[in-house]
């Protein structure tokens, strides 16, 4: 995974469901290190990884099933 990388945001303490913004780092205390415009405004927010989810704004590679490849 390479950072920063864009995400949506899903957080209860700050009522986000689905908020655009960037993971910019995965801290060792247990915090999401995210970009994220509010008010219009680009803010640094740390959030708790145990109440926060994030998913990737881009998709996963399309990964061939074992019995398509030829051998």
């Amino acid at each position: 995974m390479e950072l920063p990388t864009k995400v949506k945001i899903y957080s209860q303490i700050l009522g986000l469901s689905a908020h655009d913004g960037t993971l910019v780092a995965i801290r060792p205390d247990g915090c999401y290190e995210l970009r994220l415009v509010s008010q219009g405004r680009l803010h640094l927010v740390l959030l708790p990884i145990p109440e926060t989810g994030i998913v990737f704004a881009e998709p996963e590679p399309e990964v061939m099933a074992e019995s398509d490849i030829e051998r």
